[in-house]
């Protein structure tokens, strides 16, 4: 008898150690396994925060959504938060979602895009697009600069001038298009032809946005979880494992291709597990070339303030955040 639980438990510990070697194989030989493990924090229920403001607000939006724009890649679907009783919206605020590249979706920005279009009395539209490491940078720029042309063929939406935004990820990808379009040699470089012109681009909105992205090389930390995750988004993203020497971090660190053109911007950050530096090294540059900064950081802050934190509008940080969008939309649209 013991003979057999010996050998029993001698098969276990094979098999179970069998199970650990093939799993870190996995995660060693792609990034997809932890791509998937990421994207499901993102995955959860669409949750309201001040459901009294967002239920008024819905009574002066029209929204639809799921349209589908055409585009190469898939998860080309956009949603459209038109205000009611306004016969032509002074601009088009054009919204990228966030979820670190591999996660995220449109639908996360019910409360503030039903918010902002009743609010500021502006058609907001939020895109969806393919996620890493389904389709690896700079597929999302396309996706942007597709969905922006699909606007175009709409004759009841303003594309003469438009405001580009974003949160977290999605404030990279649309801060970076808006350089594209503001900077000739940055676009030659990649190639790159934006649907609309500089001129068109009114502005730009960065929410926690890691956008000098080669900062991570230089940031140190003790924490694995952080290694990892930085790790596993950057290899989802670049596609490559050696993404510290590739040429794609650099192309898609903003604050080297920052021109006096670049429209004017709101940029705001929290300052614990987030991109605060990143933020204020974008900041420091615009204000260095010229351009109209506006900014909520808290670098001198002794309290908490975490990533996305702006989405939160039962605290006073989020509800200041909001209260300058509505300022900042108001004097460049």
């Amino acid at each position: 008898m013991w003979r057999r639980i010996r050998r029993w438990l001698f098969w276990l510990v094979v098999s179970l150690l069998v199970i650990i070697l093939t799993t870190l194989l996995a995660f060693s030989l792609s990034p997809r396994p932890s791509a998937y493990l990421i994207k499901r924090m993102f995955d959860g229920p669409v949750t309201i925060t001040d459901k009294s403001a967002f239920q008024s607000a819905s009574k002066n939006v029209t929204v639809t959504s799921n349209v589908v724009y055409p585009s190469y890649y898939q998860k080309n679907t956009l949603d459209i938060y038109r205000p009611k009783n306004v016969t032509n919206s002074k601009a088009t605020l054009v919204w990228v979602h966030g979820g670190g590249y591999v996660g995220g979706d449109k639908s996360g920005m019910k409360e503030f895009a039903t918010k902002i279009a009743a609010d500021a009395k502006l058609t907001v539209i939020a895109i969806n697009y393919q996620l890493a490491p389904t389709a690896t940078y700079p597929s999302q720029l396309y996706q942007l600069n597709d969905a922006i042309n699909y606007l175009k063929s709409q004759s009841n939406l303003n594309t003469s001038k438009i405001i580009v935004g974003g949160d977290s990820a999605g404030a990279q990808i649309a801060l970076q298009y808006a350089a594209l379009a503001t900077n000739k040699s940055y676009a030659k470089r990649m190639k790159f032809q934006t649907a609309i012109p500089k001129d068109a681009v009114k502005g730009a909105i960065s929410y926690c946005g890691p956008v000098n992205l080669k900062q991570v090389l230089d940031q140190k930390s003790d924490s694995l979880l952080l290694k990892w995750f930085v790790h596993s988004v950057a290899w989802s993203e670049l596609g490559t494992r050696q993404w510290q020497k590739s040429v794609e971090i650099k192309q898609a660190s903003l604050v080297d291709h920052l021109t006096g053109e670049f429209p004017p911007t709101y940029i705001t950050d929290g300052n614990a597990y987030s991109f605060q530096d990143q933020g204020l090294a974008f900041e420091k540059k615009l204000k260095q070339l010229g351009v109209l900064v506006t900014s909520q950081f808290f670098n001198h802050s002794n309290e908490s303030i975490t990533h996305e934190y702006q989405f939160n509008y039962q605290t006073k940080e989020a509800k200041k955040c909001y209260q300058q969008t509505l300022a900042y939309i108001a004097r460049v649209e």
